[in-house]
């Protein structure tokens, strides 16, 4: 795991809610929409806010040890449930059931990366406090384009999860799979020409 990055549970309270897409906000003034992130925001030294279905990832700058920022963090989270606030406003939630079957064919290997992303990938890496979204599929090069989040973005291990976890899995279920890339990493690829 992303060693600044923390997962915190409020207790037995949910954060966004079973079956719901996590929420990543990288900065104070995008957080308008969740007054739960623009609290946690309030504590010197966070970076970024990922809210999950039950836990919150906290990533800290690199300058601040956890000792100091994780009091502080659990505090706000504990006073913010305790004082019943809404964690975002309605219309940020988006259902995972959308956002995990755009218009793929049934058939298709998108459909496919998709699924086994759903069921064999996104339940693991979010025990970490992350998250990963399939991008896109380059059919030419075999490249599946995925997008990590929360502990997984800028995390040390990132790579090896890519490399050794995901890809090994998307090649041993889908044989044109050839290769896994984190679309931060895109500028380092060649480009296909348009």
């Amino acid at each position: 795991p992303n060693p600044d990055s923390v997962m915190f549970h409020p207790g037995s309270k949910s954060v966004l809610g079973d079956g719901t897409k996590t929420i990543r906000f990288s900065n104070k003034y995008d957080t308008a929409d969740s007054p739960l992130a623009a609290a946690i925001f309030k504590v010197k030294g966070v970076s970024e806010v990922m809210l999950a279905s039950r836990h919150v990832t906290v990533t800290k700058t690199s300058a601040v040890d956890w000792d100091l920022i994780q009091p502080n963090v659990e505090l706000v989270i504990g006073q913010f449930y305790a004082a019943g606030l809404q964690v975002v406003k309605d219309s940020l939630v988006e259902r995972d059931e959308a956002a995990s079957a755009p218009a793929y064919a049934p058939d298709s290997l998108e459909a496919q990366i998709v699924q086994l992303l759903e069921e064999r990938v996104r339940p693991f890496v979010q025990q970490d406090g992350g998250d990963v979204e399939f991008h896109h599929f380059d059919h030419d090069g075999g490249v599946v384009h995925l997008r990590m989040h929360g502990a997984c973005a800028g995390c040390p291990k990132s790579n090896v999860t890519l490399q050794h976890g995901i890809k090994n899995l998307m090649e041993h279920y889908i044989p044109e799979v050839k290769e896994v890339v984190n679309v931060e990493d895109e500028d380092d690829l060649p480009r296909p020409p348009q």
